[in-house]
């Protein structure tokens, strides 16, 4: 390879150099959540500036309920009652319902800080027990639905891949996909893992995602109470390019064009 085109390439890399990514977890086992508030943000990554998510629980608000573990918190909340399989036990941002009917919901958003000035990828989070149950005074079926990222042109939809447990049945394609319960799972213990669904955005850039949890319509009009537990939620945020570092690469660049230029003249 010539010196000028050695040159021309160093100088272009360079930028891209400056900055490496770094994988950031809002771990719900180093946080607090006032429990049955509907926002929190927090200030998780030390190399942003402030607040790096905020997360929103909306829709029917008014149908959330209690956690039914002691001491019985008023969910949103932060709780043990949901194992999702794990061992040793971890926390979750628990969520219980008692929907009036089928078409009530509960919407969670994420935002990621507006400092991720070219967005966040590598997303993904796990819900515990997506089930099902209709016997016994107990008529729901948990869905997960509507599940979809903004990229980070602010407009662009993204979806997502989805794995689930055995006790999940996952349907749909692209932004239409629905987890839904299919069985009853049990909160606690090594077979709790069978209700989860994981979630995933791969290597696309977004700036935030949401999904709706309601009750589908295999059980009654009127689902009883139901409760999920979202897990620790992990992203790497998109390096910037230092635009020092970026001036000096345009620099090298013209200069290097410019005695190529002058060596042609001279022969």
């Amino acid at each position: 390879m010539s010196f000028f085109k050695r040159v021309v390439r160093s100088a272009i890399i360079a930028p891209f150099l400056v900055a490496s990514a770094h994988a950031v977890t809002l771990d719900w086992d180093a946080v607090a959540w006032t429990a049955g508030t509907l926002t929190h943000s927090y200030d998780i990554d030390p190399a942003n500036a402030g607040n790096d998510v905020t997360v929103t629980v909306s829709g029917n608000t008014s149908q959330l309920q209690p956690g039914l573990v002691s001491p019985n918190p008023q969910t949103p909340a932060i709780t043990t009652a949901l194992e999702g399989g794990l061992s040793p036990v971890q926390k979750s941002l628990e969520v219980a319902i008692d929907l009036a009917n089928q078409s009530q919901a509960i919407v969670v958003t994420v935002n990621f800080s507006a400092g991720y000035t070219h967005g966040v990828q590598n997303v993904s989070f796990t819900i515990f027990d997506v089930d099902f149950a209709n016997s016994g005074g107990n008529t729901f079926q948990d869905q997960i639905r509507s599940i979809q990222a903004v990229a980070a042109d602010g407009v662009t939809l993204v979806a997502p891949t989805i794995t689930v447990g055995s006790d999940v049945s996952l349907t749909g394609s692209g932004l239409n996909q629905l987890a839904t319960g299919i069985a009853t799972n049990t909160d606690t213990g090594a077979t709790s893992g069978n209700g989860n669904v994981t979630i995933s955005f791969g290597a696309t850039a977004i700036t935030s995602f949401t999904f709706t949890y309601g009750s589908g319509s295999g059980t009654a009009a009127d689902p009883t109470y139901q409760h999920i537990g979202v897990h620790d939620i992990a992203f790497t945020p998109v390096p910037e390019i230092n635009p020092a570092w970026s001036a000096v690469g345009s620099c090298l660049i013209a200069a290097v064009l410019i005695l190529r230029h002058s060596a042609k003249f001279r022969k």
